[in-house]
Formats: structure tokens, C-alpha cells, sequence
């Protein structure tokens, strides 16, 4: 590749973007060109766990709270009181969905549309969820678990930032990555022992991480 290759690239990915590469690799731009595909192919490779968790989880919460409140629809129960950030939520799936739907859209429909972070939000303190939706129902969803909610809620919603490092296309190569692999394994343990095993056999994640230091040195190629 020659320089002026090089440089149409970086400017294509912007230098404020690149900066952050080109500093853990003092400033060599064809390393730190290494790195940032790397970079690309762990985020890749996290998304399949991530995908997994997401949906097992609200999958989960959906059957249990339905059954609480003994509708599919329960989110419009008025039983259910959520925050305004709650409710803004459910509103702007609603919308969403009648935009693209009509008034044909599923109570599926809507738990897919439904962010991780509302999700992540009914483990949160709320307007007494833990009375509301966890002591009744969301428990229920983590097999095994014996600690507090709030301790729960904490790592849920640090899986929920890791993901949206990975949706908005943020740099994660600076993180302990190993150790965000292990927390996920531990909450899809909780959530689906199956899935959770799926995962510890045949993710990518462990095998992206091993060939780190050889792509970086260029002794294995970049994956696209």
C-alpha cells in the first residue's frame, strides 16, 4: 500500500477519529492502521453475544411481565407505572411502529422496537420497580443470581454501554476486553445456560483476542 493510499484512507476514517489509534502505537500510522482494523473485526465478533443477551433477556422479561399483569400488551396496563423516561419510551416505540405499521404492529413488534436501554431501566429503582416489576416477575429471568437488584442493574447497564460503544462505531481495543467477555458469559449464564455454553464453545470473541498482538505486528492479516 503506498503512503499516499495510507493517507487517503486515514482522512476517509477522519484524523480525530484515527488520533486515538496513532497514540497507542507511537504515532505509526501503518500499525495503528493494523490496530484499528483489528479494532473492527473484536467489535464484530462481540456482537453475536450481544445480540444473544439482548434478546434472550427481553425475551424473558416480556413472558414474565405478561404474566403479571395477564396481557401481551402490558406495558399499557394501568397497573403499570413507569417513569417519564419509561413512558417516553413506550411512546416513541409506539410511534415508531404505527409509522412503519399502521395498527397491524404485534405485541412481538413492540418488545423487539423497545430499547436495551428500557430494558436495562425496569432493573433500575424506578417508580418502585422493585415492587413493581422485580420482586414479582424480572427475577425470575437470572437463574441462580442471589445478589441485590441494584448490584445487577449496575452490570446490565454496563453491558448496555459496551453495546452502544459497539452500535455508534467507538474504538474498543483500549478496553479489558477479556474481562467484558467474562461478564457477559456470567449474565447469559444467569439468563439462558444453553446460550451461555453456545457461547463459551464457539464464540469468536476468544480467538479475535489471541491473534491481537500478530495482526498489530502484521504477522496475520487484517479481516475485514
Amino acid at each position: 500500500m503506498t503512503e499516499d493510499e495510507v493517507k487517503r484512507i486515514v482522512d476517509a476514517i477522519s484524523a480525530e477519529r484515527f488520533q486515538p489509534f496513532l497514540n497507542e502505537c507511537g504515532g505509526d500510522v501503518t500499525t495503528a492502521l493494523r490496530l484499528y482494523c483489528w479494532d473492527g473485526e473484536i467489535s464484530r465478533a462481540f456482537l453475536g453475544i450481544l445480540r444473544d443477551f439482548e434478546v434472550a433477556m427481553r425475551n424473558s422479561f416480556h413472558a414474565q411481565l405478561g404474566g403479571r399483569y395477564g396481557r401481551a400488551d402490558w406495558w399499557d396496563s394501568p397497573r403499570v407505572k413507569f417513569t417519564t423516561k419509561g413512558r417516553e419510551q413506550v411512546r416513541s416505540a409506539q410511534d415508531a411502529l404505527h409509522r412503519e405499521y399502521g395498527s397491524g404492529y404485534t405485541a412481538d413488534d413492540m418488545v423487539a422496537k423497545l430499547t436495551l436501554g428500557f430494558w436495562v431501566g425496569l432493573t433500575g429503582r424506578g417508580l418502585n420497580y422493585e415492587m413493581q416489576f422485580w420482586n414479582p416477575a424480572l427475577r425470575h429471568t437470572f437463574h441462580g443470581y442471589r445478589g441485590r437488584r441494584g448490584a445487577l442493574q449496575q452490570q446490565l447497564d454496563y453491558v448496555r454501554k459496551f453495546r452502544n460503544r459497539i452500535g455508534h462505531h467507538e474504538r474498543i481495543c483500549h478496553r479489558h476486553l477479556a474481562q467484558d467477555f467474562d461478564t457477559l458469559l456470567r449474565l447469559m449464564q444467569y439468563v439462558s445456560p444453553e446460550k451461555a455454553e453456545l457461547h463459551r464453545q464457539h464464540s469468536q470473541v476468544p480467538s479475535v483476542l489471541a491473534r491481537k498482538a500478530d495482526v498489530i505486528a502484521g504477522r496475520e492479516p487484517v479481516r475485514l
